[in-house]
């Protein structure tokens, strides 16, 4: 259909676009024609997509399909096409409309005087000769090439891959690794996109059975393995066993032929090139990616040294010394508290682990208070694997605290896998939250120790395991190797509190629960029903205790009419809706609005991930590029740019993995059986675990029992606790041989 742009209603970060153009098409449906400018015989349509064209100077061709949306009807565009002037005048629109740096409209004119309407096949096909027009030096002619190639190739790369749902971003990032031969590397072998990292296979597997070329690539072979592992990875498994995984990558490479493709034969070859190649590492028929594999092995090994050869200074009168901060900290410890103090004190390396209430804080108060009067020349370290976690870690011990990121320097994931870094300066390190650490975090960690560091782990086995690969504090815990504090009594200050009480009967699989005004349990039908008792009690709570007070958790972001992303959107147009004045900017089809309550999702700078906070303004800078101004909880200010609102989530509504490591006074939790994938009894126990003052429970009591009695937190693929056993005897061994 050709068109020509009419202007911009929206223009997203990741280059998603929702442009007006006019056409006479006579094709367009009329439920989606407006009034054009243009007269009767023009249609106003609105068309979205991803690098759209934003210039009058050329006409456009779109394809596409129309779709009918909140917003009327839509040409969904999947291509987007430039149609060339064939007049002076419109090629002297076209090379000065801005689409080329380096060509204002002076410089287009002396262009087409030299070439006429042949001017943009000379850009194209004999650039050099541009430089027989006055004003264009080799300097210049250079600056006036890198952008058209970049828009001609870029907007070539869009349309061929924009059908196979292939971001503008990944796009991009095609450019930046193929450069101008991407369409063509594409083409011919696009499995040449799995060597990028993050390229889903599944798509360039959809694109290369499209182009029709051959299936026995080697590369689509190792992207297969690739794809699997990493599936494995998002679900907490640092390995695989290979008849599983062979069976599974067979299936991929074979999925929707009409006769077999790839043979088995063929897949352990693969698996075994892979190997060779040190891509995977195949050790006893379990395969892990190779990396993955190294963190175990080094963690296990690290920690086996620090057992058989660490030292912990030796604090001369102990127990008289825990007396001496009881009475500094006006606290009074219990013999489990006391034990807990001396082991983590007389250890070089230590683990204190119990659930809500059981005072591992006050003891960990305590152990500090003594090692830093007594050996005042060391250097102690507080670290936690989130910034609401690190700081809430300083806010109860007194003491600094930062992220385990930020601690060690490292500002990406990729970082994990440097060997070039320093060693931490600490004596004595403490990690908060050490639940919450995966494998390659745990690796980065006892990488950069020091000799002689003492380091203390504390964290709660029974919450939900890391985000990331294996169960590194559960594992460490089932060595029985590491010298471990339980603290399992609930303490007076706690006793009467139904959170904790109940946080113990769901740990111990008890579905007598205690009820009262501290925890409450409001049954009903269905999710419908769920979903507006959720939005009443909250308006309800917040009103009471105020909004940065109440936290719903949700057990899933996405699905269903209680999951995160749905109450978000509900509350926030009850608590913040649209009004004259109020400043709004949309970001990858996501709406933010000036007082909206947020959550950083990734870290950035100096804002951590889990970092709830408030938009309180969004302006233009001088160049007409909105700013939006956010001020944390914690009183911090940040001005952000569009594109980081990628990293930006609202926040009345949480999914419980996201609020690990924090605490709110009080937390809402839906909690239905159309939850029952991801109904765990640890899922129940970290959310109730959130709450400081009240927990309220929406849902049905099937529901509940269904969390409390499922317990399957063993079962991710990760043999830590075998290789710390195995290590140690080894080393033993060797000790005494």
């Amino acid at each position: 259909m050709r068109c020509k742009f009419s202007h911009a209603r929206y223009k997203g970060p990741d280059g998603f676009c929702v442009f007006l153009y006019h056409t006479q098409d006579l094709q367009v449906p009329v439920e989606a024609r407006t009034h054009s400018r243009y007269g009767t015989d023009w249609a106003l349509i609105t068309a979205v997509g991803y690098g759209l064209t934003d210039t009058s100077s050329v006409d456009v061709e779109l394809e596409g399909t129309w779709q009918n949306s909140k917003y009327g009807m839509q040409l969904n565009v999947t291509s987007c096409r430039e149609v060339l002037p064939n007049t002076a005048a419109g090629a002297i629109a076209y090379l000065s409309s801005g689409l080329i740096k380096g060509i204002g409209p002076e410089t287009a004119k002396a262009i087409v005087a030299r070439f006429g309407t042949n001017a943009i096949a000379v850009l194209d096909s004999e650039p050099e000769k541009l430089l027989e027009v006055k004003g264009i030096a080799k300097a210049k002619l250079e600056k006036i090439l890198v952008s058209y190639r970049a828009t001609r190739k870029l907007r070539d790369l869009t349309e061929y891959l924009a059908p196979f749902g292939v971001s503008v971003k990944k796009i991009a990032k095609i450019q930046e690794v193929f450069g101008d031969d991407s369409l063509a590397i594409v083409r011919r072998d696009p499995f040449q996109l799995c060597r990028i990292r993050g390229f889903g296979f599944l798509t360039v597997d959809e694109i290369a059975r499209k182009t029709k070329v051959s299936l026995k690539n080697p590369l689509r072979f190792a992207g297969a393995i690739e794809f699997l592992l990493d599936e494995a990875k998002g679900a907490g498994h640092l390995f695989l066993p290979l008849e599983s995984l062979s069976g599974r990558c067979y299936d991929l490479l074979n999925r929707d032929c009409e006769q077999e493709v790839v043979s088995l034969q063929d897949v352990a070859a693969a698996l075994q090139t892979a190997h060779q190649e040190k891509r995977i590492y195949n050790e006893n028929g379990r395969v892990y990616p190779y990396f993955e594999r190294h963190c175990e092995v080094q963690t296990a090994k690290r920690l086996v040294s620090m057992l058989l050869y660490g030292e912990a200074p030796t604090i001369h009168g102990l127990r008289n010394e825990i007396e001496v901060s009881e009475r500094a900290l006006h606290q009074q410890l219990a013999d489990s508290q006391r034990r807990a103090v001396e082991l983590c004190l007389t250890q070089p390396v230590s683990i204190i682990t119990g659930g809500p209430g059981v005072g591992k804080t006050t003891t960990l108060r305590v152990i500090l208070d003594i090692y830093h009067r007594t050996q005042p020349d060391n250097e102690i370290l507080l670290v936690a694997p989130t910034g609401k976690a690190s700081r809430r870690m300083s806010e109860q011990t007194g003491f600094p605290a930062y992220t385990l990121h930020a601690a060690m320097g490292i500002k990406y994931d990729d970082d994990l896998e440097s060997t070039d870094f320093d060693l931490l300066s600490a004596d004595f390190v403490v990690v908060d939250e050490s639940s919450m650490v995966d494998m390659r975090l745990a690796y980065a960690l006892f990488e950069r120790l020091k000799p002689g560091a003492q380091l203390v782990l504390v964290g709660d086995p029974d919450q939900l395991p890391s985000v990331g690969p294996g169960n590194v504090l559960r594992e460490m815990i089932r060595s029985q190797m590491i010298p471990t504090a339980v603290l399992d009594i609930v303490f007076r200050q706690a006793s009467n509190s139904r959170i904790a009480l109940n946080a113990q009967a769901v740990n111990h699989n008890d579905t007598r629960l205690q009820y009262g005004p501290d925890f409450a349990f409001y049954d009903v039908a269905d999710s419908e029903a769920a979903n507006q008792l959720i939005l009443k009690c909250y308006f309800e709570e917040v009103s009471k205790h105020g909004v940065e007070n109440v936290q719903i958790l949700s057990p899933q972001r996405r699905k269903g009419v209680v999951c995160s992303n749905r109450l978000n959107e509900q509350i926030r147009e009850i608590a913040n809706p649209p009004r004259i004045g109020v400043r709004e900017i949309k970001c990858g089809g996501r709406l933010f609005r000036e007082g909206d309550r947020i959550i950083q999702t990734k870290s950035e700078g100096d804002v951590s991930n889990g970092d709830v906070g408030v938009i309180t303004a969004i302006r233009e800078d001088g160049e007409g590029e909105p700013t939006i101004h956010i001020r944390l909880l914690d009183g911090r200010e940040f001005e952000y740019s569009a594109d980081m609102l990628e990293k930006v989530d609202l926040s009345y509504c949480i999914s419980i993995h996201k609020s690990q490591g924090a605490e709110f006074p009080v937390v809402m939790i839906p909690i239905l059986k159309e939850h029952y994938i991801m109904l765990r009894r640890n899922l129940l126990y970290t959310a109730i675990s959130r709450a400081k003052v009240k927990v309220i429970l929406i849902g049905q009591k099937q529901a509940v029992f269904m969390a409390i009695h499922k317990s399957d937190v063993d079962k991710r693929n990760t043999i830590l606790s075998d290789r710390i056993v195995a290590y140690y005897a080894r080393e033993k061994q060797n000790l005494v041989g």
